[in-house]
């Protein structure tokens, strides 16, 4: 009896298996991870929500001297 089997069928299952290893351990890992949430409020009236994204810092000031200042080091160069 001669029973041969094709190499590239075999890579393939192999290559198949471990995919499956892949994805299974990347799902219990991201599953036992705790999910972050925003705290929010029960009240979503406008007011609130405008309250809510008051509470978020204003940085463009700073982010406009940063870029005047990389576009200063930019023309030096």
């Amino acid at each position: 009896m001669d029973q041969t089997m094709d190499q590239g069928s075999s890579n393939s299952m192999w290559y198949i298996g471990g995919a499956v290893i892949v994805v299974a351990i990347a799902l219990w890992y991201f599953m036992g991870q705790p999910a972050t949430r925003m705290e929010s409020t029960s009240d979503t009236s406008t007011a609130a929500l405008t309250d809510e994204f008051n509470q978020i810092p204003d940085d463009s000031a700073a982010l406009d001297q940063d870029a005047a200042a990389s576009a200063e080091a930019v023309q030096g160069l």
